[in-house]
């Protein structure tokens, strides 16, 4: 799975252990993904900018991560 970095370039999941986000190595997790990308492309946008928008997005955010969170731990107890 690639995903875009701030600079547009593509990240492919594979390389996220020898990513910036990830010092030393250490395994990154969805939540710690999704917060670098939300830090790469919200501060100064122009959702940054308005109150109600940047409550809807943010609250979006949050609901994304316990979606995939909560997917990823039903695949790696064989739920799915």
């Amino acid at each position: 799975m690639a995903v875009e970095d701030s600079e547009g370039s593509p990240v492919l999941f594979e390389d996220l252990e020898q990513s910036p986000t990830a010092p030393g190595g250490r395994i990154v997790t969805i939540e710690q993904l999704i917060e670098r990308w939300w830090q790469d492309h919200f501060p100064g946008s122009a959702i940054a900018r308005d109150t109600q928008a940047w409550n809807v997005a943010h609250a979006a955010k949050e609901t994304l991560k316990r979606l995939l969170v909560h997917g990823q731990d039903k695949v790696l107890k064989g739920s799915i």
